[in-house]
């Protein structure tokens, strides 16, 4: 009897994380939250929501000192996820248009202020962001204009400051 009762309890709790994670605002539901810590001892958390209504997503960013003073909020709109690369952090938002062609915005929000530092639009899906000491790496891939074609691969260099600095096919 004492086992059935702890497992009840236990599937009790679970169902209320899941309905508290999940069932925010009707339409709207937690999907993703991390945290980001960068070297100086700042904590970047994010929590997305989601619009199942509009298919659409909100990622809230907040800067929290190492001493637990919030220091700015920030929203970015459909963004995949973020990497805190130098200064910024990179948030990578991927887009189709009526003709089936993709491109990745990547914006880049200032750690100090919370503001937009810079956007850069690369045609093809980014699958990838690495930090490096002067910027950021990304892979990106362009699917196939045609069936049966094949998809082109390449590490493009993004400078600190937004900027391409240099593209390698992987093809």
């Amino acid at each position: 009897m004492k086992r059935i009762l702890s497992i009840t309890f236990a599937l009790t709790m679970l169902a209320a994380l899941a309905s508290a994670n999940n069932g925010h605002g009707g339409d709207q539901g937690y999907a993703d939250s991390d945290t980001i810590v960068s070297s100086s001892g700042t904590i970047f958390v994010t929590s997305t929501v989601i619009d199942t209504s509009t298919r659409t997503a909100t990622t809230t960013i907040k800067a929290i000192s190492s001493s637990g003073t919030l220091i700015w909020t920030a929203t970015v709109s459909n963004s995949r996820r973020l990497v805190l690369s130098g200064s910024n952090l990179i948030s990578a938002t991927e887009s189709t248009a009526s003709d089936g062609t993709v491109s990745t915005t990547l914006t880049a929000i200032s750690t100090s202020s919370g503001s937009v530092a810079w956007t850069r639009t690369l045609s093809g899906r980014v699958t990838s962001l690495e930090p490096f000491s002067a910027g950021t790496y990304a892979i990106v891939v362009v699917p196939a204009a045609t069936s049966g074609g094949s998809a082109s691969r390449s590490l493009v260099a993004i400078g600190s400051d937004g900027s391409v600095l240099w593209t390698l096919s992987l093809t």
